[in-house]
């Protein structure tokens, strides 16, 4: 069975991410409205952080598919999770379970999710949690090194995904939160604890002025510093 590489995840996340952002320069070029430029920058923004998720849902099972030891171990304990003393000492008896050597990757995607989706996360807390449980030790120091600040740029652009697709109230919250911790200070990222109201405004906007790039640039900067070390 040939396993997948995940240099080759890597790579296609960043000719991605940098497809993306040669779409939006040369499309923001041609846009005289200043509101075109504002949806411009919102929907490049969904675009980026949909190739995050399918991104992330290839590495992990990339990462499995080549090693599954640490897999293995996690579908053993799956399988007694929730177990009664009784239940798990019939099942040391007679049925015994062994762990795969090699597992491709419709049925790692079909283990993680039987419903076909992407493998998702809400935040990094939950992404390293997962490789955690999911991934063996070589391959999961990446995911484990993700920085504090790299983790919040993480979940900061996973929230403008959110309140950009659902402008909830909730969504609101969750991105007001984000965007104001401390340690993004540096990042050009940060915000006071002014609510953003409208998130392409925020993406378009440049930290610096007039120097400086779009918000929507640095963050697209920091999806492929973050994804090549991962």
């Amino acid at each position: 069975m040939r396993t997948m590489d995940p240099a080759l995840v890597r790579t296609s996340f960043t000719d991605q991410v940098n497809d993306a952002i040669s779409f939006y320069r040369t499309t923001r070029t041609r846009l005289s409205s200043d509101g075109d430029v504002t949806k411009l920058s919102a929907l490049t923004l969904v675009s980026l952080a949909t190739s995050w998720e399918g991104f992330i849902s290839d590495l992990v099972i990339a990462y499995i598919n080549r090693d599954p030891s640490q897999f293995g171990i996690h579908l053993e304990n799956a399988l007694k999770d929730g177990l009664t003393a009784k239940q798990i000492e019939i099942q040391s008896r007679y049925a015994k379970f062994s762990r795969p050597t090699n597992v491709d990757r419709a049925t790692i995607a079909a283990l993680l999710d039987p419903y076909g989706n992407n493998i998702s996360f809400p935040n990094t807390l939950e992404l390293k949690s997962a490789a955690n449980r999911w991934l063996s030790a070589g391959n999961r120091t990446g995911i484990e090194a993700i920085t504090d600040q790299q983790a919040a740029v993480i979940d900061l652009w996973i929230a403008l995904r959110n309140h950009i697709a659902h402008d909830s109230e909730r969504s609101k919250k969750a991105l007001k939160a984000a965007v104001s911790k401390g340690v993004l200070h540096g990042t050009g990222l940060h915000r006071a604890t002014n609510a953003i109201h409208a998130p392409g405004v925020y993406l378009k906007s440049k930290h610096q002025q007039p120097a400086g790039q779009p918000r929507i640039e640095v963050i697209a900067n920091q999806m492929t510093v973050i994804g090549g070390s991962l």
